[in-house]
């Protein structure tokens, strides 16, 4: 069982890499050039591996794949994939596809390079609903990330047109209708996705941990940002709001997500740190 782990932690960072190159290679072709694009089942046959490399660790080390930094960059580059992947299949659009498998490639390669077969982890990492808990709050981060990423595409691609004086990058981008489709559904399924796995986060630490506390300000402050952030893309439904307004919306809220995370960890480890 190790021998196939090492196998696939070398194989996953070229296949990758690879599959950036078809899809970069699609991206600079011209959009009369005839040829069928094949990467997306090279893109399908990765992910699958790499569903297989995290579950084969957490068998032979007995531990969900989350105890090193390693394994966390493996799993945050599975979820960004797995989440173009899904939005690449319902938009039937692979002209992106560049921008988004060159984040996994690089994620995972870091992750091989920095990989170690320690069995070293947590009892709470054994645990199936933490688990549960980590997968679905990784994906609700991972799509809010693409959605922002697509929100910046539109704008991008918005002003150039306005200024008529388009690259070969922005020639090659979707409409703007097609970027801010797939913002909007990634911004949706990621709340949804960060609210059940913060869900089962609260139900891990009232149920499985002794010393939790929903007064802590590093859970009121994720609560509320994922809160403010549901509001504000309830508010932008039902007010109808598009085009910019809509992708200003996905990348100041996913700004505002991270920076209210980055304060959370700061101020937590200030806090131990006078302990």
């Amino acid at each position: 069982m190790l021998h196939v782990i090492h196998i696939l932690e070398v194989m996953l960072p070229l296949l990758y890499l690879g599959v950036f190159g078809l899809y970069l290679r699609h991206f600079l072709q011209s959009k009369d050039h005839g040829t069928p694009f094949r990467g997306t089942h090279f893109l399908y046959a990765a992910l699958v591996l790499h569903v297989s490399y995290l579950t084969l660790r957490g068998i032979t080390f007995h531990h969900f794949p989350v105890s090193s930094r390693a394994e966390f960059l493996s799993l945050v580059a599975l979820c960004v994939g797995l989440v173009y992947a899904f939005a690449e299949t319902r938009h039937k659009e692979s002209d992106t596809g560049a921008f988004f498998i060159a984040i996994v490639a690089i994620l995972q390669v870091m992750a091989s390079l920095m990989v170690e077969d320690s069995t070293t982890h947590l009892i709470l990492h054994e645990n199936p609903v933490y688990g549960v808990h980590v997968i679905f709050t990784m994906f609700g981060f991972a799509a809010l990330a693409v959605s922002a990423l697509y929100a910046l595409m539109y704008v991008l691609l918005s002003r150039q047109l306005k200024s008529r004086e388009l690259g070969v990058i922005f020639r090659r981008l979707p409409p703007l209708s097609a970027l801010e489709n797939m913002s909007r559904l990634a911004a949706t399924s990621g709340i949804a996705l960060l609210g059940l796995g913060l869900a089962l986060g609260h139900f891990v630490g009232l149920y499985i941990m002794d010393d939790f506390n929903f007064t802590d300000p590093k859970i009121l402050i994720t609560d509320i940002a994922w809160l403010a952030y549901a509001l504000g893309l309830l508010v932008v439904k039902v007010r109808g709001l598009s085009g910019l307004r809509m992708a200003y919306f996905s990348l100041f809220g996913y700004m505002t997500f991270i920076l209210a995370m980055v304060a959370v960890n700061t101020f937590s480890s200030t806090f131990h740190s006078f302990q």
